[in-house]
């Protein structure tokens, strides 16, 4: 499924807000699309990015593949866009944690040119909560005094990692998570021939996160998840051969995509017991609370290499077990 679909389902208060500020003749120079990871932030910039270059011709989020500034728009090559995000790492092939300066410092070289089609220039910085100090530092220079006709698109997940001066010069474009009906849709285009409860699982499980819908689909956890809440439903007791065959299967995984999703699954498992526990207990619930700390440290010491997956699987399940 490619990032910048056609139609963009959800997010139509969004939409038609950053709409109406176009058509007064007003547009906010800089805009902050803030939301959860996978909610379709980089994707709505995009379509936005689109809308702005092409003059507010035509709707946001329901392009015209035929348009010309589209096409440009979607192979990210149009003269008047740059997209910046987390450059890959060359040994890993990965992207890394940060935005690096020089990044950052493409942004004024690119705004001392003159449009290409004497209209907007549009900058997207994916997400901008990672770039480093001297980064921000870069942008807020640029939020502070535009050029005209200049469009600042940041996409970030966590708004507090940014500078508060660069929070307090953009308009925030907050996105909600999608409800059930646009995540069905959604999903159905992505995979038209998934069956209706491995639909209804993937809605369950994101959150309203299309983007963490996909991760789970594509990296086919579904399976092993269902497994790993058959060993927890049968906890206190645990088939520890059971346990060992899925963590062989999760380790065997050449990308580490499906220990980084099916992880992700069982901490936000055990976070909602703290949360079921904390209210029947009015605030108190110290041991699930550990329990959720414990293995979440356990999980991470493994994404950071630092302790092999399968180990570090079987000791979070044992943990969860001697916790009963």
């Amino acid at each position: 499924m490619s990032e910048h679909t056609h139609h963009l389902v959800g997010h139509d208060a969004a939409m038609a807000e950053v709409e109406a500020a176009f058509a007064s003749g007003r547009m906010h120079h800089a805009w902050l699309v803030t939301g959860i990871e996978g909610i379709g932030k980089a994707t709505l910039a995009k379509h936005i990015a689109q809308f702005v270059l092409a003059k507010g011709q035509g709707k946001i989020g329901k392009a015209d593949p035929t348009q010309q500034v589209y096409k440009l728009v979607e192979a990210e090559t149009h003269p008047d866009l740059l997209i910046i995000r987390r450059p890959l790492d060359e040994k890993t092939g990965e992207q890394k944690n940060i935005i690096p300066v020089e990044q950052a410092l493409k942004v004024a070289a690119f705004l001392r040119k003159t449009a290409t089609h004497g209209g907007w220039r549009v900058v997207l910085i994916d997400e901008a909560h990672r770039l480093n100090r001297h980064g921000q530092n870069a942008i807020l220079k640029i939020v502070e005094e535009p050029p005209p006709q200049v469009l600042i698109l940041l996409t970030v997940t966590t708004p507090g990692a940014l500078l508060p001066t660069i929070r307090s010069r953009t308009r925030t474009l907050d996105l909600l998570p999608l409800d059930t009906p646009h995540m069905r849709t959604t999903l159905h285009r992505a995979a038209p021939t998934l069956p209706p409860e491995d639909i209804n699982a993937l809605i369950d499980l994101s959150g309203g996160s299309i983007g963490f819908a996909l991760k789970i689909l594509q990296s086919e956890v579904l399976p092993l998840y269902r497994e790993m809440l058959a060993i927890l439903d049968a906890m206190p007791v645990m088939d520890v051969a059971r346990v060992h065959k899925l963590a062989d299967q999760i380790a065997r995984k050449a990308d580490a995509e499906s220990f980084e999703v099916l992880t992700a699954l069982l901490v936000e498992r055990l976070r909602l017991t703290v949360h079921k526990e904390a209210v029947q207990a009015e605030g108190h619930a110290p041991l699930a609370l550990q329990l959720w700390d414990k293995t979440r440290a356990t999980l991470e010491s493994a994404e950071h290499g630092n302790l092999d997956k399968k180990l570090a699987f079987i000791t979070a399940m044992s943990d969860i077990r001697a916790a009963f």
